[in-house]
């Protein structure tokens, strides 16, 4: 499949993006939107590279390339001033967003949305709740990198090829658990290879692993973010199915989906859920916490206002 697909982002993410991209030759035709209506000169030498390629093809958008879109992809909207504090960087992107999907949703798009924004799970709860596409076909790429990062950690530790791992990061990408009780190495579970004299790992290294998950430098990364949503494109559009942790709205309360990464499949027919993945009595607790903080970050959005307040004047302009 050769899908038609938007990016929407500031340049940079846009930018990091279009290498990874560029350097795979993915068979699309990419069509770019920058958040920040920029300077498209500023995406010239992406075109002149991609005239090299076999199968990708680049191009700025217009308006109208959501009417044939397969994908919409959505960066960072907003640049955030430094050390900005969460709702403002919320503030930024949310209204922004919101335009772009509802002048999509006008143009007649019908496709899938991959949100690759630094708060990916708010904004990714909130593109479905805009454009009222199908809760598997709203994704954020979640903690698909720290899951990486952490089975290449567990590979080099234990010596084996990540084929023979599994291990997930759990929760949302700034707000997260190392589900260690579903993590094997072989048939062995991590935490069992602990009492084991004959296998060089303890408790200290499990910490050691978690705080350098926890570090901010990898949510932010946006070389790890382009990586992730690569793959989720494989996984999509090009038969490279997946199970992996993507933020996912599978997840309800009685009032709400709510967005978290947990061990789901990816296909061409979007997100689903395998089976009802139990964890420790522990690590459900965090889990939990992790989701009520995500609830209670919604519900305050909604009720402030956030998302309905902003008139057109504050909607992009392409």
């Amino acid at each position: 499949m050769r899908p038609n697909v938007v990016l929407y982002g500031t340049s940079r993410f846009n930018q990091t993006l279009l290498t990874n991209l560029l350097t795979n030759d993915l068979p699309m035709s990419l069509a770019i939107m920058d958040s920040a209506a920029g300077d498209e000169q500023i995406y010239e030498p992406a075109l002149v590279a991609a005239r090299g390629c076999v199968n990708l093809s680049i191009s700025m958008a217009q308006m109208t390339d959501l009417v044939t879109a397969d994908a919409l992809i959505i960066g960072d909207v907003a640049v955030p001033d430094p050390g900005a504090e969460e709702d403002e960087v919320l503030a930024a992107n949310i209204p922004p967003m919101r335009g772009l999907i509802r002048e999509a949703m006008a143009q007649g798009f019908s496709g899938k949305i991959v949100v690759a924004s630094q708060y990916d799970d708010i904004l990714t709860y909130f593109a479905q709740k805009y454009s009222g596409i199908g809760v598997n076909n709203c994704i954020g790429i979640g903690t698909l990198a720290h899951t990486t990062l952490l089975r290449n950690t567990l590979a080099h530790t234990f010596n084996v090829p990540q084929t023979s791992l599994q291990a997930y990061v759990i929760g949302v990408a700034r707000d997260h658990l190392v589900a260690w009780s579903r993590s094997t190495v072989g048939p062995a579970p991590i935490l069992a290879l602990m009492a084991n004299e004959d296998v060089d790992f303890d408790a200290s290294q499990l910490g050691e692993i978690e705080q350098s998950l926890n570090a901010a430098t990898v949510s932010t990364n946006d070389i790890l973010r382009a990586k992730a949503v690569t793959r989720v494109l494989r996984a999509l559009f090009y038969d490279r199915p997946m199970v992996g942790v993507v933020t996912n709205l599978l997840v309800s309360d009685e009032e709400r989906v709510l967005p978290l990464s947990t061990p789901v499949r990816l296909n061409g027919a979007g997100v689903s859920k395998l089976v009802a993945v139990t964890y420790t009595e522990l690590e459900q607790r965090q889990l939990d916490e992790i989701t009520e903080r995500e609830r209670e970050i919604i519900v305050a959005i909604e009720n402030g206002g956030l998302e309905a307040d902003q008139d057109d004047e504050d909607e992009p302009e392409h």
